[in-house]
């Protein structure tokens, strides 16, 4: 009987021992389980959340007087962004943005003329960088640089996709289709910008040539001032030394007498100077240094020790760009304060269309 029940109980443990085939199928089931129930939900929760940003764009784009198809084809760009919204109020994600669309189809270029007109991005605020070549207004003057020589030369037209530039000075050899120049100008109160491509196409204006180049955001910069110099009209009083002084001195010297000061106009400032315009009075010299004080938004600012940078003269009056010394670590934080509120104010707005 012992034997025959080893015998039993051996048949029934192979009866019983599941197959490699049977663990396979096992296994896979409950790897499909987890993964049904873990990466289900999140493309579920993704696709919630796809359609609910969707949504939230197309209710902001119509606020704003955007048509359904405007909508549609603005979508094809803005679902990549992290905050499609960003579209509608960033001029910079815009300009972006149409450009990849006008390269992808030429019949985008109505519904961008049209988006750009009702999203007031049609000028770009003095303040602000450019981001692209489509945010050079018209008449820009500047150089092009082509096999090593620079010639005058300024921005004639511009479309959505194309950048006219008219070379202004006589060439001794017209660029040709394919190569490549270099369009280099100033922008007042910014900096030197500059960008290089290749001519698409060139035409005759009257007796000037046009080089026909593509739009690109590919610009370089080189800031002129390390601080945005912010357009003012504020009244200030000027006190000149006639020669280059130290704080140190200053802080020892008497009070000076409020009548030794001159009446004068900031008419830009930052936080690291200003520039204070007065009447051809003085005969001042650049390494000199002046006090300067004034009121500005109920704040007192100075007397402030600067040293002159540069003098501009003119038949009315004399403007003096002087840069700050000795001017106080709170003060300094006061004028960016102010500064960034009027820009503010500004792009408010700008965007009203004010």
């Amino acid at each position: 009987y012992q034997q025959s029940f080893e015998i039993f109980k051996e048949a029934t443990r192979y009866m019983f021992q599941p197959s490699l085939q049977d663990a396979l199928i096992v296994f896979f089931g409950l790897l499909v389980s987890v993964l049904v129930l873990l990466v289900l939900p999140y493309f579920v929760s993704k696709q919630i959340k796809s359609k609910t940003v969707k949504r939230e764009f197309e209710t902001v784009g119509k606020s704003l007087g955007l048509d359904e198809e405007e909508i549609k084809v603005l979508y094809e760009c803005a679902h990549n962004l992290s905050e499609p919204t960003k579209l509608f109020y960033s001029k910079y994600a815009f300009e972006k943005c149409a450009g990849k669309l006008v390269k992808k189809n030429s019949e985008n270029i109505p519904i961008i003329v049209s988006v750009r007109k009702k999203l007031k991005f049609e000028h770009l605020p003095w303040f602000l960088p450019l981001s692209t070549t489509r945010d050079i207004e018209l008449y820009q003057t500047g150089f092009i640089s082509y096999k090593g020589k620079s010639y005058s030369a300024a921005v004639w037209e511009k479309t959505e996709k194309e950048l006219h530039i008219a070379i202004l000075d006589r060439l001794e050899e017209v660029p040709g289709v394919g190569e490549e120049v270099k369009f280099s100008f100033l922008r007042e109160d910014d900096g030197r910008y500059y960008f290089q491509e290749e001519i698409l196409s060139s035409y005759l204006d009257g007796n000037k040539v046009v080089l026909v180049l593509p739009h690109t955001e590919k610009l370089g910069k080189i800031q002129l001032r390390e601080s945005v110099r912010w357009k003012v009209s504020i009244p200030a009083r000027v006190f000149f030394f006639g020669r280059a002084v130290t704080p140190e001195e200053v802080s020892f010297m008497e009070e000076i007498p409020k009548e030794a000061f001159l009446e004068g106009t900031i008419e830009d400032i930052s936080t690291g100077g200003l520039r204070v315009c007065l009447k051809n009075l003085v005969e001042p010299k650049e390494g000199e240094s002046l006090l300067i004080e004034f009121e500005w938004k109920n704040h007192y600012f100075g007397p402030i020790l600067s040293e002159i940078r540069n003098i501009r003269i003119t038949t009315e009056k004399i403007c003096i760009g002087v840069k700050f010394l000795n001017l106080q670590k709170l003060q300094e934080e006061i004028i960016g304060k102010l500064i960034l509120e009027e820009q503010r104010e500004i792009l408010r707005t700008y965007k009203m269309g004010g």
